[in-house]
């Protein structure tokens, strides 16, 4: 029974990186879209997640299976319980990827202009990618690496919160200047918010991951 379960619990993980790989991935082809500018490589961002709540609905129910069918010891009871909070994440950066695909490739075909604030979308992508790479890195890493991937992702997510702080006075600043454009403005701020949050949600799947592998209770993280 004991080896069926390490089998059950090997599949699960695979599930889950391989789902979390795909929002990854999501995230890094809008990057390479936007500085592209290319507005139908937006297109590949939806394929890439269109199964994701499918596949999450999938992996809650093996864990179910799971812990109904083997009575898992509490260290890995927690491992499980933490991996169906954690696909609850991985479905939100997802769909963030998404929102902001649809948006953004909306303004390149109608021409906006990104110039004056290119560099901080760009800026803000790259921070909330390596704030999910980081705390994606720890469903594989071990115990002792765990912890130096938890404070990276921390450290990425606060770069977003400042680079999206000065995005933010930039924008409103070209306001004033151009109030016809407000519209596509704010439409602009709102949907790269989404790149922000998704540096947030990195955080709390990286909160997950830790407890997952040492307990304790997640507000401690």
């Amino acid at each position: 029974m004991l080896t069926n379960y390490k089998e059950r619990l090997e599949q699960i993980n695979k599930m889950v990186e391989d789902v979390a790989q795909k929002v990854l991935r999501a995230h890094q082809v809008s990057l390479k879209s936007f500085i592209e500018k290319d507005s139908g490589g937006f297109d590949a961002v939806i394929d890439l997640i269109k199964t994701i709540d499918d596949e999450a609905r999938e992996i809650d129910n093996e864990i179910v299976r799971a812990i109904a069918l083997f009575g898992p010891e509490a260290s890995h009871l927690r491992e499980l319980i933490a991996y169906i909070k954690l696909t609850n994440e991985i479905v939100r950066v997802g769909d963030y990827a998404k929102t902001y695909a649809k948006n953004i490739s909306a303004h390149l075909r109608n021409e906006t202009s990104f110039s004056k604030i290119d560099s901080y979308i760009v800026q803000l992508h790259e921070a909330s990618i390596e704030a999910l790479k980081s705390s994606l890195e720890m469903l594989k890493a071990p115990e002792e690496r765990s912890e130096d991937l938890f404070r990276k992702t921390l450290v990425e997510e606060s770069k977003t919160d400042d680079i999206f702080k000065l995005f933010e006075k930039e924008l409103l600043g070209n306001l004033c200047k151009d109030t016809l454009k407000i519209p596509d403005f704010l439409n602009i701020l709102s949907t790269c918010r989404k790149l922000e949050r998704a540096a947030d949600r990195a955080v709390e799947i990286a909160k997950l991951l830790m407890f997952a592998k040492k307990g304790g209770k997640l507000e401690n993280f």
